[in-house]
């Protein structure tokens, strides 16, 4: 019976009771258990955490302990049992749901939290004092002071609560993005967030201590930072190189499950490592961990099962859109998170220099709070936790921030044209700039594209205010342009021939036309002896890099015709354009 694919789902017993296809994470479990009693793991969007803690939940819970053949048969833990296995209750919240509203927020997460408690007392009312439902009524609509009295209703019981909490920080960092002032109420002083976490620690302080275990998971340390003297007592595990591949998919694990495909489904028109070259520019390349900086990579989970899904569905045809448009969401999220500057200040500088550059190198953080999102180290670790910045390589071979595919490429180029048309007042005209793309992707012609963009420059006198940094803004402008376009996978500062090229544009899909761009800028006031020295060494250059064997075979391989192109600006005037 072949095993369905199962995108989007995170219920891990019904995935096992209907045999559905399951990357086995079990061996992560003791790892976890030994680690830490409290424990915070935070993950990307999309990187199967929901998916992990109802793992964990069917490992750990009591009522699930006789099941425990059936559901972990075949995987790792089923072999390698720990003695925690079905020791606990299980309390889990899901704030992934929380209204985020300032006016509803509080209301929201009350709900929220009671009516979980009120399904934890049925579920486990066997081991609970027969009137426990009775003896929560009066505190059916506080959160705190529920969960509180909760705590104290299960001291008599036998086994203790196992706490898991997913998407911890959902409704914190969209209210954040909102309305900063309503986040700061409810994470600091009598926050009822804040007084949440503090019932949470004041039930692991005691000796014989209520709640045994603890699982955070969410995306950023940001909210449980600026909880943190009412909840200081999780080891942040996240950036652990024994966990960098604990959620998200190993290159070995996207080849066994092609594998597993192609042989019971009998569609596939490519082979396995044809499909994992198309998928690895758009869902690959995530590192967690320094340490773990010359092993495998990490796929995106969600990305990856998109994929096989719509692959198969289609009898082996890859799928027109290699980018599950649930990434829209994602990138509002980073909009919101990494707000948009009135005028371009120290993010647009960071992100234009992550897009002009493709890297980036800062020290990483692992804890920080609003108050310090004004460091810059702060602006980008939030980026890193988001997965917007991976560890990997500098053009040294040394360990740097880079931006790890082509999707999260995207994300940032459409954060930058925002930032362009907001805070600038350079806007291009869709319409207009569609038409030059097609003929960039059809018929070889990227001069019409680029011609375009440089007259919205030349024609916007905001951009004289940017003269110091010209070169800065004007690559930025055209290589934000250029990346956020799909059917194209684009790379800066591309290794080729000994050298490194500005912008290499490949073709994705059916698309025939390859572009290598070379851009030169120089100050407005440079004569034209510097324009044409300029020119000839952008010329040079790229003779040099279309040279490139990986690249010149890549291109006879795939039947794409490479297209060269010198551009030099004057300040920010196009002066060459061949």
């Amino acid at each position: 019976m072949l095993r369905r694919i199962p995108y989007g789902e995170t219920d891990f017993v019904t995935i096992r009771k209907e045999n559905s296809y399951y990357v086995d994470k079990t061996a992560f479990i003791p790892y976890f258990e030994n680690a830490a009693k409290y424990i915070m793991f935070l993950r990307p969007r999309r990187f199967g955490k929901t998916l992990f803690i109802n793992t964990l939940a069917a490992y750990y819970d009591i009522l699930e302990k006789d099941n425990f053949d059936q559901t972990f048969s075949g995987l790792y833990i089923h072999e390698h049992a720990t003695g925690q296995q079905g020791k606990y209750m299980i309390l889990k919240f899901s704030f992934a749901s929380v209204d985020s509203r300032r006016e509803n927020v509080e209301d929201s997460f009350n709900f929220n939290v009671c009516e979980t408690i009120a399904r934890f007392i049925k579920r486990y009312k066997n081991y609970l004092p027969e009137n426990a439902a009775e003896y929560m009524s009066d505190v059916k609509d506080v959160s705190n002071k529920a969960l509180s009295k909760l705590l104290t209703l299960t001291s008599d019981s036998p086994y203790k609560i196992y706490i898991m909490i997913d998407e911890y920080d959902n409704f914190a960092n969209t209210l954040f993005s909102s309305d900063e002032d309503a986040y700061k109420v409810l994470t600091h002083g009598d926050g009822f967030f804040r007084l949440f976490f503090n019932v949470l620690k004041d039930m692991t302080s005691e000796n014989n201590a209520l709640i045994g275990r603890i699982f955070i998971s969410g995306v950023s340390p940001l909210t449980l930072s600026d909880v943190t003297s009412g909840f200081n007592i999780a080891l942040n595990l996240s950036i652990d190189s024994n966990l960098n591949d604990a959620m998200g998919f190993a290159e070995s694990d996207v080849r066994e499950m092609l594998a597993y495909y192609r042989d019971a489904t009998g569609v596939f028109q490519h082979s396995i490592d044809q499909l994992v070259e198309i998928m690895k520019p758009n869902y690959n390349n995530y590192c967690f961990s320094i340490e773990s900086v010359f092993e495998e990579r990490v796929f995106n989970s969600d990305m990856v099962l998109y994929f096989v899904q719509k692959y198969i569905s289609s009898k082996g045809k890859i799928p027109e859109k290699l980018i599950d448009p649930n990434v829209s969401t994602d990138f509002f999220k980073m909009e919101k998170m990494v707000k948009l500057e009135q005028t371009f200040g120290e993010k647009s500088r960071i992100i234009l220099q992550i897009i002009n550059e493709g890297k980036t190198n800062f020290e990483l953080n692992p804890e920080f709070a609003v108050a310090e999102l004004s460091n810059p180290e702060n602006i980008q670790s939030l980026l890193f936790y988001m997965g917007l910045l991976s560890y990997g390589f500098d053009e040294n071979g040394y360990p740097a921030f880079i931006i790890p595919n082509d999707t999260v490429r995207q994300q940032y180029c459409r954060y930058m044209v925002k930032c362009y048309e907001q805070s600038v007042g350079w806007r291009t005209d869709i319409a207009t700039l569609s038409s030059f793309w097609t003929k960039l992707a059809f018929e070889g012609d990227c001069k019409p594209f680029i011609s375009y963009i440089a007259s919205v420059m030349c024609d916007n006198s905001a951009v004289r205010d940017y003269d110091a940094q010209g070169e800065f803004f004007v690559k930025g402008f055209l290589l934000s342009h250029f990346c956020k376009n799909s059917g194209y996978q684009a790379f800066t500062e591309l290794e080729a021939n000994h050298g490194f090229t500005d912008l290499y544009l490949e073709p994705l899909g059916w698309k025939r036309h390859a572009y290598m761009i070379e851009l030169k800028y120089c100050n407005k006031t440079a004569p034209d002896s510097k324009v044409e020295e300029l020119k000839n060494a952008a010329q040079s250059q790229l003779q040099r890099y279309i040279a490139d064997h990986r690249i010149q075979e890549k291109c006879a391989d795939r039947k794409w015709e490479l297209h060269t192109a010198v551009v030099v600006f004057r300040g920010w005037k196009l002066e060459v354009l061949e």
